[in-house]
């Protein structure tokens, strides 16, 4: 969306937004049930939805996320007319489907050229006060990479939240992971609701895996079942971390990857770390880019 061009009339950009959703919506069709309409990706809505003369129940349910810092706009569950429809309205400036991208992962200190004895990596004394958001899996809190042992109050421009879920109570964030919040309405406008008892923590494991790679505290005794023991260590052991849940079962979708992105600049981030990747499309129609570039235009 064209932020500039919010009518005067609407008191902020989320009004602005459903006011066009609204419109669109209910002028695009008039029948009572839409069970089968596409939405933008192309496959079957699941969802029978009853369009009553009040709104506020439909918009809740199809405008996924809203977006304020690193990007501008939102994020809808639309048939293919309706996409059509809030492409040509006015201060719309692109409309693009949402895509699924998977977990990956690599090596970095020597990609980044670090070294133990000299340079950013001492001299930043490995990550003190940083605040890195992980765009992950979850985080699983109980991991000894974790503990916040030593470590001093969390930094107060942190202004973040640990949200707690029926398996994941917000004790368990610490001074060391700082954050923890998840986004999934993405993933739920095509698979259907999560399964808030077990999803809500890092099922797969990868987003436990890369925020220990990250910022893990030093551990002694660290091994695989025994074999190879030794201390385990993340690339900034003095760092905090705030989890963002992107990622699900199904892979981890744009609109809520976008979301996380969003939130950790607005939160207080100082570095964004991801291992997410798909197929290669336009940069101005990629998600990884645009909340990269949106982070980086913050100083993030």
């Amino acid at each position: 969306m064209d932020r500039t061009a919010k009518p005067d009339e609407f008191i902020s950009h989320e009004t602005w937004y459903s006011s066009l959703m609204a419109s669109v919506m209910l002028s695009s069709s008039t029948r009572t049930f839409f069970d089968t309409d596409q939405i933008s990706d192309g496959s079957k809505s699941s969802d029978s939805i009853q369009i009553h003369n009040g709104t506020n129940s439909m918009l809740n349910d199809h405008i996924l996320h809203v977006y304020d810092t690193v990007f501008h706009g939102f994020a809808a569950k639309l048939s293919e007319g309706e996409a059509m429809a809030i492409g040509s309205s006015p201060g719309v400036l692109a409309v693009f489907p949402d895509q699924v991208k998977h977990v990956h992962t690599t090596r970095t200190p020597a990609f980044l050229g670090l070294d133990v004895k000299g340079g950013l990596w001492p001299k930043s004394d490995f990550g003190s006060e940083v605040i890195v958001g992980i765009l992950d899996t979850g985080i699983w809190p109980e991991s000894r990479s974790f503990d916040d042992a030593g470590l001093g109050p969390i930094p107060s421009r942190w202004k973040g939240a640990c949200e707690g879920t029926k398996d994941f109570p917000t004790n368990l964030c610490n001074r060391k992971i700082v954050g923890a919040q998840y986004f999934v309405r993405g993933n739920e406008a095509l698979n259907g609701p999560i399964n808030e008892t077990i999803e809500s923590r890092d099922t797969d494991g990868h987003g436990t895996h890369t925020a220990s790679t990250v910022a893990g505290v030093y551990v002694e005794n660290a091994g695989l079942f025994g074999y190879a023991t030794g201390v385990a260590k993340g690339l900034a052991p003095k760092a905090r971390i705030a989890a963002y849940k992107v990622c699900w079962s199904m892979g981890c979708f744009d609109s809520d990857i976008l979301a996380g992105f969003d939130r950790a600049v607005s939160d207080g981030v100082d570095v964004i770390s991801l291992s997410i990747g798909g197929e290669i499309s336009s940069l101005d129609i990629d998600t990884i880019a645009i909340g990269a570039f949106g982070a980086m235009s913050h100083g993030i």
